[in-house]
């Protein structure tokens, strides 16, 4: 009796339709090959597109625009691992023969951007803050200071899944007040991870846990918009604005402009929690139960956790004392110091670092370079904006919209250094206040919700592995149009009075 298994006679997906092609998810390969096809067609017909040229579409520029509409949609779909685009970016970069400006003396030359120069777009300081921010929360969690924090959370804010849920929140977004929004979310983040751990579900099998974690994203990214400290954009908006002689808003002023339309979108976003991710866990008891048999079992708060605690709240103070310019060298030195004086060991935080998604970021950051190198966004921001009526409100609408779809692609501060210049250049074209069109920019730019490019938030709750970007693209979209009538109401009734 033969024991050999029967082999089919021919490939079960020929024939089989579109529907058998995704069931064998064959999707994914015909996705990629799609992308590297289209790049490929991109960079033989660059040769017909000028080699420079000022305000016009350069043959390097066609190349990048390639590159970068692949990776959006490789990163959207998933079809291809995360670290895989981001280092085929990388690649695609280094032979697209890029020309950077390089300084020679009093004299500057142009050179094609080779492999040093693609690793230096790489290096950006956001990925060094998110590395260092990813080691602190694994400090957190290694020293068990979570385990104590999660209890004491549960104790505040009730026991009940959605009063929870509604305090992760809230406590997100006022936080983000006065912290920068990638800090409140570090901190936060290790304590969601130990009440997911509590009520041993298995990842991404709860929406309402899901839900925990994107209250977190959306709280942070929402009420970091209210102030300077919330994050690096607005300040590094209103240093261009200084730089062309104008008058910024103080912090207060700041408040006035921002708070008509982070209150109402908090609330908007906090219901759709609550209809999007119905609450299937029965109670947070058992979590509640869990963490108090823990902290029973690790006894009382000792000097491993008030030594972790104590560089944690130096490490705020920092951030709080030398401003969000030194967000990532800060984050960097509170890691090392927990690391070198033996608090937690490179083994227990290592694992808590989501290094894929760091080199993701990479790439994306890489991209913003390179578009800014070649001229390519300010060539697509011109022909946008040379099409459109000069209606105020229409134009309030639009540079939202824009500047949002452009932090779901880019770095925030790529897209103020790319956006807010041209805007105040426009400005007397346009019939609008300068300092309103930065704001349009500064205010709007980070609050995205779908990739988790724009909105360093967002990208420490996709490492928590409890949803992916494609299961909550819909509602990331549906947040991702909401400020935008939130924004036209408050440029129509209460900025002019400022």
């Amino acid at each position: 009796m033969s024991h050999e298994p029967d082999l089919p006679t021919r490939p079960v997906y020929i024939g089989g339709g579109v529907a058998t092609l995704a069931a064998r998810r064959l999707w994914q390969p015909l996705i990629t090959c799609a992308c590297l096809g289209g790049v490929a067609i991109a960079f033989l017909a660059s040769a017909s597109f000028p080699a420079t040229g000022e305000g016009v579409l350069t043959a390097s520029g066609v190349r990048v625009l390639a590159i970068f509409a692949a990776a959006l949609i490789l990163w959207v779909t998933e079809a291809t691992p995360l670290i895989v685009t981001g280092l085929g970016v990388f690649a695609a970069l280094v032979v697209a023969q890029i020309p950077v400006p390089v300084i020679d003396g009093e004299i500057i030359k142009i050179k094609i951007a080779g492999a040093a120069e693609v690793s230096a777009w790489f290096g950006d300081r956001v990925i060094f803050f998110l590395l260092g921010i990813f080691l602190i929360a694994g400090a957190l969690t290694a020293s068990h200071v979570v385990d104590h924090l999660a209890l004491r959370l549960l104790n505040i804010v009730g026991t009940s899944p959605r009063r929870l849920r509604q305090g992760v929140f809230w406590t997100a977004f006022f936080a983000s007040w006065l912290m920068a929004e990638h800090a409140v979310a570090a901190m936060l983040f290790p304590v969601i991870v130990r009440i997911r751990d509590a009520l041993g579900r298995p990842r991404m099998s709860s929406r309402y846990i899901a839900s925990l974690f994107l209250g977190l994203a959306w709280g942070c990214t929402i009420g970091g918009i209210v102030t300077y400290l919330g994050g690096a954009r607005i300040a590094l908006a209103m240093g261009i604005v200084q730089k062309a002689g104008l008058e910024t808003p103080g912090f207060f002023e700041l408040m006035y402009y921002s708070l008509p339309v982070a209150v109402p979108f908090g609330i908007v976003a906090c219901l759709i929690l609550e209809f999007a991710f119905p609450i299937d866990i029965p109670s947070v008891e058992p979590a509640r139960q869990a963490l108090a048999e823990r902290r029973r079992e690790l006894g009382r708060f000792g000097p491993r956790q008030w030594g972790v605690s104590l560089v944690i709240l130096l490490t705020i103070a920092a951030w709080a004392f030398f401003g969000v310019k030194h967000l990532a060298p800060v984050a960097l030195a509170s890691a090392a110091f927990l690391l070198a004086i033996g608090l937690v060991t490179w083994k227990e935080v290592q694992s808590h670092v989501p290094w894929d998604l760091l080199i993701m970021e990479g790439g994306a950051l890489a991209l913003c370079a390179a578009l800014q190198a070649t001229g390519s966004a300010a060539w697509a921001a011109s022909i946008f904006f040379g099409q459109i009526d000069h209606n105020p409100l229409l134009l309030v609408a639009l540079i939202t919209l824009l500047v949002i779809i452009l932090t779901e692609m880019f770095s925030n501060p790529a897209v103020v250094t790319l956006m807010v210049p041209l805007l105040i250049g426009l400005a007397p074209s346009l019939g609008m206040d300068p300092v309103h069109l930065a704001l349009l920019v500064a205010l709007p730019c980070g609050l995205s919700f779908v990739l988790p490019l724009g909105s360093p938030p967002l990208a420490i709750a996709f490492a928590s592995g409890e949803y992916r970007v494609r299961t909550v693209m819909g509602w990331g979209i549906v947040l991702d149009l909401l400020p935008v009538p939130f924004f036209v109401a408050a440029y129509a009734w209460l900025w002019p009075r400022l």
